[in-house]
């Protein structure tokens, strides 16, 4: 019976261990999957984006009480009752699959309407979700999941950026931004850690985003720096605490109310957050106000987002501009640029908005 070799290899014994034969064989397995996927027939070009955010009537049950979600575990979920105290419960079957978040307004009922498939759960169920005021989300990894949710109900994006560890991206704030204006929410860049550098220091990576206008608050909580005024804008607010890892959101709570408690700990020896906030949580402080504070994160995906945002992300810059960015050189001295970064960060919203699937390999 006649030898069979892999793809790729060579027929002589002395052949098999030479470096080229690797990549041989490496190239004919990527020429393989590439002709795989482009005979494979996919429905997520034409995936409905929206269909995710859609929520069931809650007509039926407007007779029952509503409370806040404030922390959910699978099929289980927290509820901050509107007289302050905590109720947990089930989900009823028809809302297994929707996706619910964080600041959610839930009709309930004390005694389970449907059957409990577990006997264990809680005896109050949640039968309803009411229609969000606002909803704040990001792009989502691929069309099948097409956006990650982050809080609803809120009335404000406080975006926290540290003036050391981690240091300051004025990048991550332009994506906030773009979040904020597609959830109908009011940006706020909270400076943390100012402490850590001079006062001479004016912090120049924000001075883009002084020129719009953009309310910018500078603190610290080690010496109690600008804690009063985030205060006084907390009365009678919800607000979401965004940011990386180790920029300090859990210790800024802690300074604005101290009864929360939040877990904190230091920067790690790689120079990045311990990720103490491990989901989403709705923390209502004592004066009147809420903060739904999140876990760190590494990037804001605008993927999906319409690029009408950009020219009130960019204002500077004009309409043809905005329109086709990557025809333009951001190190062309003739565009007479002050701040030539501004104009790499629109070319990379420019494409992520356009983006479609960027876990598919198929180009059509």
């Amino acid at each position: 019976m006649p030898r069979k070799f892999r793809l790729g290899q060579s027929r002589e014994a002395h052949e098999l261990d030479a470096a080229d034969v690797y990549a041989r064989e490496g190239r004919a397995q990527s020429k393989r999957r590439q002709q795989s996927a482009e005979r494979l027939s996919t429905d997520n070009e034409a995936h409905d984006s929206g269909a995710m955010l859609r929520l069931p009537d809650p007509g039926p049950w407007m007779h029952l009480p509503e409370a806040t979600l404030v922390w959910r575990h699978s099929q289980i979920v927290d509820l901050l009752l509107d007289d302050g105290t905590a109720l947990r419960a089930s989900l009823a079957g028809k809302l297994k699959g929707v996706k619910l978040v964080v600041g959610d307004r839930l009709r309930y009922s004390m005694v389970p309407l449907e059957d409990a498939e577990d006997p264990g759960l809680p005896g109050a169920q949640v039968v309803a979700v009411m229609p969000r005021r606002s909803l704040l989300k990001r792009g989502g990894i691929d069309d099948r999941e097409p956006w990650q949710l982050i809080c609803a109900n809120a009335d404000e994006l406080w975006i926290c950026v540290a003036v050391v560890d981690p240091p300051l991206r004025p990048g991550l704030v332009e994506r906030a931004l773009a979040l904020a204006l597609a959830s109908g929410l009011a940006l706020r860049i909270i400076v943390t850690k100012r402490d850590r550098a001079s006062l001479k220091d004016t912090l120049p990576e924000l001075d883009p985003l002084r020129a719009q206008g953009l309310p910018i608050l500078e603190t610290s909580a080690a010496r109690g720096q600008g804690l009063e005024p985030l205060r006084d804008l907390l009365r009678g607010r919800t607000v979401v605490l965004v940011g990386h890892s180790g920029v300090g959101k859990s210790t800024l709570i802690n300074a604005l109310a101290p009864d929360l408690q939040q877990r904190t700990a230091g920067i790690s020896r790689y120079g990045t957050g311990r990720h103490t906030t491990t989901g989403s949580r709705w923390l209502a402080c004592g004066e009147g106000g809420t903060i739904v504070d999140t876990p760190g994160i590494r990037n804001l995906s605008v993927r999906g987002l319409p690029r009408t945002l950009l020219p009130l992300i960019f204002p500077e810059f004009p309409a043809e501009w905005i329109e086709d960015p990557m025809a333009l050189d951001p190190e062309d001295e003739a565009l007479g640029l002050d701040y030539p970064e501004r104009l790499q960060s629109l070319q990379r919203l420019w494409l992520e908005m356009e983006e479609r699937n960027p876990n598919q390999n198929v180009h059509r």
